[in-house]
């Protein structure tokens, strides 16, 4: 099976997952990285410069993405390397334990160009992947899109807008920009319907 939607990824929506590699030593990576959904069968990646994911997926033109809702797993894999005992072998590659799903892919096109964004402009090695196959760990996954969050920050402040003082007020208003920026940059149409009504609400508060 090779149809990521089997495990809620959907066509041009952004997931933050774990990517797992393989070291030049064999040893096991592991990282998140944002992913957009080309199609069922096709993933796009953006790695940054210096990324130690980025030349293992450069050099051996595979790698696994990780679906996960853990927390600890996302903390463990950004601010260090998870341990050996994390990962579990597939073949050539290595999957998180901690994991819900996880899909093999491999590298069918790569370009390296200048992104920009409100950050500035950086050099990225942008990657086209074909999905091999899709394990599912548990019965039902979940894969995360931040836009959700924002949505329910947003109906959260929203709540509390009668109750607060207007300096408060002004704070829950100033979120709303940044959620704003977040949900039409990675939601989908639901995503922005909802933001749409949302925004509706907090006009009445300016």
């Amino acid at each position: 099976m090779s149809d990521i939607t089997s495990i809620g990824l959907m066509k041009g929506q952004l997931y933050e997952t774990i990517v797992s590699t393989r070291n030049e030593d064999g040893t096991p990576n592991a990282a998140p990285m944002g992913l957009i959904v080309k199609n069922a069968h096709e993933v796009v990646f953006y790695f940054y410069p210096g990324s130690r994911t980025a030349e293992n997926v450069k050099r051996d033109g595979l790698f696994a993405v990780n679906i996960s809702e853990d927390p600890l797993t996302f903390v463990e894999c950004t601010i260090g390397s998870p341990p050996g005992s994390s990962f579990q072998q597939d073949g050539d590659l290595f999957y998180l334990k901690s994991s819900d799903a996880y899909f093999t892919a491999r590298v069918i096109k790569e370009k390296v160009g200048p992104r920009k964004d409100r950050l500035g402009s950086t050099e990225l090695t942008i990657i086209l992947a074909r999905v091999e196959a899709v394990v599912k760990l548990v019965e039902c996954v979940h894969p995360i899109n931040r836009a959700i969050y924002g949505i329910i920050e947003a109906l959260v402040n929203l709540t509390r807008m009668e109750m607060a003082d207007l300096e408060t007020r002004q704070v829950y208003l100033n979120r709303m920009s940044e959620i704003s920026r977040l949900v039409n940059r990675v939601g989908g149409v639901k995503d922005k319907e909802a933001l749409k009504r949302i925004k509706q609400k907090y006009d009445g508060y300016r």
